[in-house]
């Protein structure tokens, strides 16, 4: 929905997004007077961004060009975004307001990627606008495997890191494979910074219960920056004032209420040098209207992405969902999940020699979510190779699912 004086903004921006041919095209020539004539807009899609890359959707003149980002491209070719001195500034200052709260007196090991990304970047900006020191441990490169990054842990005396969910787990094992806990050989560390994948409220309680320390989370992508983050009480609330969010159902016909879950379109409200109008993120969230002891009034769940959520006799499994039911088992920190019949079958791997299925829990699973629930362990290793620490951890994007039979669980 459209907050008092956003329409304003959104006038505004729609305004600046006409220096582009491919908005000029699809935009009115007017100003906008109502919430009827901005859903008749039409969406902006990734497929629009991809034919319009590297340059036709940027909407400043090429001297106000600053920084170039490009999407991870796993799936097909990148994704081109500019961002401006502007963009960058106002990034920063938001970010750095994150519920972490970093000081000067903190040391942050930035396990992101950084070549071409840009939540490293974007970290560091926020870091180093707090004064803290940011070392920059990039996570696609043989420079820093795992064993180096706990040794840098330790010897810096590092007090928060900066990582996806599942490398920080990948850490804690790096860790325990040279004989330490994660929870008492890191006493400077003090919290821990997610982004880059979904953090479940099941992901969260795993992470925190392995190394000791609260974690925070934060969400965006390459094409827009970051557009939430948790406050203090580690609850994810919006960027109201940078952006535009519409929760519409999987068709994206309508809004959705708040506590349901919906599609997330996004838009710009500041005018960015790659502004994004309506633009289909493929994210199912779920938002939250009560007051939180910050004082935001809203939250929103990130839920995972649309594409990768399972369909079971006509009820959808997203990620968080998924992890409810991982969170359940005796070991749960490496695992696929993939449809089977009229089930969910989880390859899960051991993580202790005396893992096994309590008797009746699968058949409580599979009551409480109306599928089957079945779990093959696995010994460690069959999922995320150890034998070759170089390699060990150096992801691309997390992989949760069997893909090859993901795909013919497509909702009906």
């Amino acid at each position: 929905m459209v907050f008092p004086g956003q329409l304003t903004a959104i006038n505004q921006v729609l305004d600046h997004a006409r220096k582009a041919e491919f908005h000029r095209r699809r935009l009115p020539c007017a100003p906008l007077r109502s919430w009827e004539e901005w859903k008749a807009i039409p969406f902006t899609t990734k497929r629009d961004l991809l034919e319009q890359s590297p340059h036709g959707m940027a909407c400043a003149p090429q001297r106000e060009l600053l920084q170039y980002h490009e999407s991870s491209a796993t799936t097909g070719a990148p994704v081109s975004v500019w961002y401006s001195a502007r963009d960058l500034a106002e990034i920063r200052e938001r970010f750095s307001r994150w519920g972490v709260r970093f000081t000067d007196e903190d040391r942050v090991l930035i396990r992101f990627p950084y070549a071409l990304s840009t939540i490293g970047p974007f970290v560091q900006m926020a870091v180093q606008q707090k004064g803290a020191c940011a070392i920059a441990a990039d996570s696609r490169t043989t420079i820093t495997p795992l064993a180096r990054v706990v040794d840098l842990l330790r010897r810096l005396d590092v007090t928060v890191l900066a990582t996806i969910s599942l490398s920080a787990v990948m850490i804690a094992e790096a860790a325990e494979m040279a004989g330490l806990d994660p929870r008492r050989d890191f006493p400077r560390l003090r919290a821990i910074c997610c982004a880059g994948e979904p953090l479940s409220p099941a992901r969260r309680s795993l992470v925190e219960g392995i190394w000791g320390v609260p974690v925070y989370d934060n969400f965006g992508m390459t094409e827009t920056g970051p557009q939430a983050m948790d406050c203090a009480a580690r609850r994810l609330h919006p960027w109201q004032d940078c952006f535009l969010m519409e929760f519409l159902d999987d068709h994206l016909t309508r809004e959705v209420a708040p506590g349901e879950i919906g599609q997330l379109v996004v838009t710009s409200l500041t005018r960015r040098a790659t502004p994004m109008i309506r633009y289909v993120t493929g994210d199912r969230v779920r938002r939250i209207e009560e007051r939180c002891a910050c004082g935001e009034r809203t939250a929103i769940e990130i839920r995972g992405r649309a594409d990768d959520t399972l369909w079971v006799r006509g009820k959808p499994f997203d990620l968080w969902d998924l992890e409810a039911i991982v969170s359940r088992l005796p070991c749960r920190r490496f695992w696929r999940a993939s449809p089977e019949g009229d089930g969910l079958r989880f390859i899960v791997e051991r993580e202790r020699e005396d893992d096994r299925i309590a008797p009746g829990l699968l058949e409580e699973l599979s009551g409480a979510h109306g599928a089957r629930i079945d779990v093959d362990i696995v010994p460690k290793g069959t999922l995320y190779d150890r034998s070759e620490p170089v390699s060990f951890g150096m992801l691309g994007k997390p992989m949760y699912l069997d893909r090859s039979l993901a795909r013919a669980s497509a909702r009906p």
